[in-house]
């Protein structure tokens, strides 16, 4: 590693760590828990393919808020919780932290790696039920598939940045960073970002939702099995939250990292 300057040992650290974690978790059995949650939507859109459903409607109404729901945080926590859990165990974080470059760069080259790793999983889990469902779909519009599909990636993708960051903090921050984790993402996120009330608008998920409204061109995204929203962000507002919210966390990460004991 270049130490003949901070900056340089930041952008080395960034890109190692960034390399690495992309290698751990995007390559070999390490993420076959990620593929296996992105599986659970396809395996719905196979059986719905089977029953003689609406695809185009069903692939709004149902794949769509699954995989905002249930794909994004446990494929958000499989990919960056079990890589800084490894790093903090085996004391392998002490060393990084110990280079010349500040503990934010290590640290975020963990989280950009992480991101880089989840992406593709998650573009999957928008892809192939739209692959199962598009052949039997009698009325097929081959441009407004793609845009839903394409509208659901960028959707997963995004929440998949903002879910990263939140595991990234809980995972420096806390040696229960599961427990946290679940808490947060599913009681904070799914839970209340299915109910009516003030503490929705503080929920992700309700941008993520926004978004795909607009996106997937979905006007009921909780079609048969959440309260719908009477009043849906619009597409600025969700993406400034999910921004913000991807850059306070990440921010939060990088405090904790310099107060956590790494001996």
């Amino acid at each position: 590693m270049n130490t003949s300057n901070p900056a340089s040992a930041s952008r080395s650290a960034i890109r190692a760590l960034r390399n690495y974690a992309v290698r751990r978790r995007l390559i070999g059995l390490r993420m076959l828990p990620s593929l296996a949650v992105a599986a659970v939507p396809c395996l719905v859109a196979a059986v719905a393919a089977t029953v003689g459903a609406e695809p185009f409607e069903l692939y709004g109404e149902y794949i769509v808020p699954m995989a905002i729901y249930f794909v994004v945080p446990f494929v958000a926590m499989f990919s960056v919780l079990p890589l800084l859990g490894e790093l903090y165990d085996n004391g392998a974080i002490g060393y990084l932290y110990t280079r010349p470059a500040p503990r934010w760069a290590p640290l975020l080259g963990i989280y950009l790696g992480s991101c880089l790793a989840m992406i593709p999983v998650l573009i999957l889990a928008a892809l192939v039920p739209g692959l199962i469902l598009m052949p039997v779909d009698p009325a097929l519009d081959l441009g407004a598939w793609l845009g839903r599909i394409g509208g659901l990636a960028a959707v997963l993708s995004l929440g998949g940045i903002a879910y990263g960051a939140v595991c990234t903090f809980f995972g420096v921050w806390s040696r229960r960073a599961i427990i946290w984790s679940v808490v947060v993402l599913i009681g904070w996120g799914v839970v209340f970002g299915g109910l009516p009330g003030a503490m929705r608008t503080t929920s992700p998920h309700r941008y993520l939702l926004g978004l795909a409204k607009d996106w997937c061109g979905v006007e009921n995204t909780f079609t048969g099995m959440f309260v719908p929203d009477p009043d849906p962000p619009s597409v600025l507002t969700s993406l400034l939250v999910l921004v913000i919210a991807s850059v306070v966390f990440f921010l939060l990460a990088a405090r904790a990292a310099k107060r956590r004991d790494v001996l």
